[in-house]
């Protein structure tokens, strides 16, 4: 995937749109100074008709084109939606003083910067400490129409540890490859256990976690190490770089596969 494909911002296109309706504003304004100089020019009224059919067809000519550039770009927009788990009165699991929505969230921030570094369009359910539903941050993502949902939480247990990533108990190629992907990058950034891609919803295969569910766009939740186990926390603040990059290349990769063919644009 190249930087190019996404260098032009929806602000930009808005002022592009704008810059073409004013053409078509001048066009009117043109047209209606000729009709008012009618009399002075004494121009035939066949001609005038004949100008006024010109100007009109060049006007609907102008927003046919003004409307077909905004929704192919909308279409062809690549962007990653990512989803830091819990926030605000929902911590999620704990540790001590320790809570998973501040992780979920430090996480998050550092893949979004990585990933914009390598020119991917992301948005965020949230960027601060704020609660939203799981409808709601679905919603976000898919009012967004993004390529790709990744929702990023932390494990808990009495006892384990290591690293798992969730998509919905029946896959397509790209929830499958986007999982592989990011775990095989998060695999060598110093993780305790490679605990694999799982399927459904923990203890119910038949199941689904919710942003799995209800999210338009290819998705997986990734459990980055278990919030109960002091060596995954460990780990987990000594590698937090490490994670975010491991997390944004395999976010990319899968992008890149989609856009070469490898992985169907759409299942």
């Amino acid at each position: 995937m190249t930087t190019a494909y996404n260098s032009i911002s929806p602000k930009k296109r808005t002022y592009y749109c704008i810059g073409k309706t004013l053409q078509t504003v001048r066009i009117c304004a043109i047209l209606n100074a000729v009709m008012r100089m009618r009399k002075r020019l004494k121009i035939k009224s066949k001609k005038i008709l004949r100008l006024l059919l010109i100007g009109c067809f060049s006007a609907v000519l102008v927003l046919f084109c003004v409307t077909a550039v905004y929704w192919q770009s909308q279409k062809e927009e690549i962007s990653v939606c990512l989803d830091a788990g819990h926030g605000a009165h929902d911590v999620g699991a704990v540790n001590g003083e320790r809570y998973e929505k501040n992780d979920n969230l430090r996480l998050a921030l550092l893949v979004r910067d990585a990933l914009e570094e390598k020119g991917v369009k992301v948005y965020m359910t949230r960027s601060d400490d704020t609660f939203l539903s799981l409808q709601e941050r679905c919603d976000y993502a898919n009012r967004r129409n993004c390529t790709l949902f990744v929702a990023l939480h932390r494990n808990s247990a009495e006892s384990g540890k290591g690293v798992e990533i969730w998509v919905q108990n029946t896959p397509g190629k790209i929830d499958w490859a986007l999982a592989e992907n990011i775990l095989f990058q998060m695999e060598s950034a110093g993780i305790s256990e490679n605990r694999g891609v799982k399927t459904g919803y923990v203890h119910n295969p038949d199941g689904n976690y919710y942003v799995n569910a209800h999210t338009k766009m290819p998705s997986c939740l990734v459990e980055a190490g278990f919030v109960t186990s002091d060596e995954d926390n460990a780990l987990f603040d000594e590698n937090l770089d490490a994670y975010a990059q491991a997390i944004a290349l395999g976010i990319y990769e899968t992008l890149t596969d989609m856009q070469s063919g490898v992985l169907p644009a759409e299942e």
